[in-house]
């Protein structure tokens, strides 16, 4: 998110480590959070949101994002498009987020972010933006983030990021190839497509039970896209 306070402003906490923070429509700040930010979606956002909505997922990602394949690595970058007219999130109304049971996972760890090492959290914003750091609500980190539904998010990201062999240096050369590869975690209709082709499922030998499971479950899809996308990408790699 883009509203963030100086680097001097911002302690080093861990799960154990409490804060005040508690957030409402009594609060003049109220939704102000949600106007004007840079939200990045992961794939795991994006597959609950326009689930959320009802939207397939190219759908979703015409109408609520802005998507690009950055620079040179090629590497997909899509972000939460904010209403042109005034700036705040598509999804947020006066009396709060319409689909805040499924908003994305940076909205569900405001006011903290990630630090710079596992573990580490610090808040993005300090008590002059955001008065529900002022109220009288001490929780711990981990108990904030529990609460808030995180680990789920967390899980598919570190799956995502998996996908790419270690040690991985993006190179010019494979900029777009690699980019609209990775792309087809967040397109996920786009992949449920291509599993229709039996010659596509068995030539890449995609998991079987994760196959029938993902028939039936959206997280069990996604799964097997990261496990398609790992294979192909393996392939591209060794081409260079």
């Amino acid at each position: 998110m883009s509203q963030q306070t100086s680097s001097m402003e911002k302690p080093v906490l861990t799960e154990k480590s409490t804060f005040k923070f508690a957030c409402g429509d009594t609060l003049p700040c109220f939704t102000q959070c949600c106007r004007d930010v840079n939200i990045y979606l992961t794939p795991y956002d994006i597959l609950r949101l326009r689930r959320a909505l009802g939207l397939s997922s190219g759908e979703f990602l015409h109408r609520h994002t802005q998507h690009f394949l950055a620079g040179s690595t090629g590497i997909p970058v899509v972000q939460l498009a904010m209403n042109s007219q005034n700036l705040y999130c598509q999804f947020v109304t006066p009396e709060g987020c319409r689909v805040y049971s499924d908003r994305p996972w940076a909205c569900r760890m405001y006011p903290l972010d990630l630090g710079n090492r596992e573990g580490e959290y610090h808040l993005i914003v300090n008590h002059e933006k955001c008065l529900g750091l002022l109220e009288p609500n001490v929780q711990t980190v981990g108990e904030y983030l529990e609460n808030q539904g995180v680990q789920p998010y967390v899980e598919m990201e570190q799956a995502f990021q998996q996908v790419l062999p270690p040690g991985f240096k993006p190179q010019k050369s494979l900029g777009a190839s690699l980019g609209k590869l990775l792309f087809l975690a967040y397109d996920l209709d786009r992949f449920a497509q291509l599993l229709k082709d039996r010659k596509f499922v068995s030539f890449y030998e995609l998991d079987e039970a994760l196959l029938l499971e993902a028939q039936e479950d959206d997280e069990a899809l996604l799964k097997l896209a990261f496990q398609y996308v790992n294979l192909q990408a393996e392939e591209l790699l060794s081409m260079f």
